[in-house]
Order: structure tokens, then C-alpha cells, then sequence
């Protein structure tokens, strides 16, 4: 993608796509944590 940006705009983008990686790496380093038993509290056994 070719434009011309001020000095100010670039930053701008810059800050906002590490900001989105960091967001990226936190769902992601979530999801695929290991799993307590107990930490969703559903109210429903999962044995029922």
C-alpha cells in the first residue's frame, strides 16, 4: 500500500499495528493455555 502519510500518521500506524500484534498474542497465548479444572464456572456439571 504506496501513499504518502505525514511523519505523524506513520507513528500513528506503527503504534496501532504493535498494539494489534500484542492483542493478537495475548487471545492467542489464551486460548491455548493449559486448562485448570474449575476456571469456567458454567453452573452446569460435566458430568450431567
Amino acid at each position: 500500500m504506496e501513499y504518502t502519510a505525514t511523519a505523524a500518521v506513520k507513528q500513528a500506524m506503527e503504534r496501532a499495528h504493535e498494539e494489534r500484534g500484542r492483542a493478537m498474542r495475548a487471545f492467542w497465548a489464551r486460548l491455548f493455555a493449559p486448562r485448570r479444572a474449575g476456571v469456567l464456572h458454567t453452573g452446569i456439571s460435566r458430568w450431567a
